[in-house]
């Protein structure tokens, strides 16, 4: 009975030392390469689903989770707004409108599935 009380008191200690339980999601940070990534695909594909004509960036980033599950998920919540560029021409630069009500900003929230060594990543979820 005793050494089922130590090991599950080194099981809690192992978990809140990894920063959670196993398997969970977890704060990630937005400047990791992996989260930048994920971030530039989500764009990408938010706006080839979009009947705009203007591209939309991330205004910023509220927040990003990261869940290890084969791969890695990401679930990215940030504020896109609209730019001056065109969706069908290329720029450099494309900045977003200064004036809110040019900019249209709205909040999304994507769920990206990454598996960078299968050269592989798929949104799998995108609310706005």
């Amino acid at each position: 009975m005793m050494w089922k009380l130590v090991f599950a008191a080194l099981a809690a200690v192992f978990a809140v030392g990894l920063g959670g339980m196993v398997g969970g999601f977890q704060d990630a940070d937005v400047n990791e390469a992996g989260v930048q990534n994920a971030i530039n695909f989500a764009v990408v594909q938010h706006n080839r689903g979009t009947n705009d004509l203007y591209l939309r960036q991330v205004a910023e980033v509220v927040k990003v989770k990261r869940q290890v599950v084969a791969g890695t998920k990401y679930v990215i919540t940030a504020i896109m707004a609209k730019t001056p560029c065109r969706k069908d021409l290329v720029n450099e630069v494309c900045a977003i409108h200064q004036d809110p009500q040019l900019a249209q900003p709205y909040q999304c929230t994507f769920t990206v599935w990454s598996r960078p060594w299968m050269n592989d990543i798929k949104l799998l979820n995108q609310q706005c």
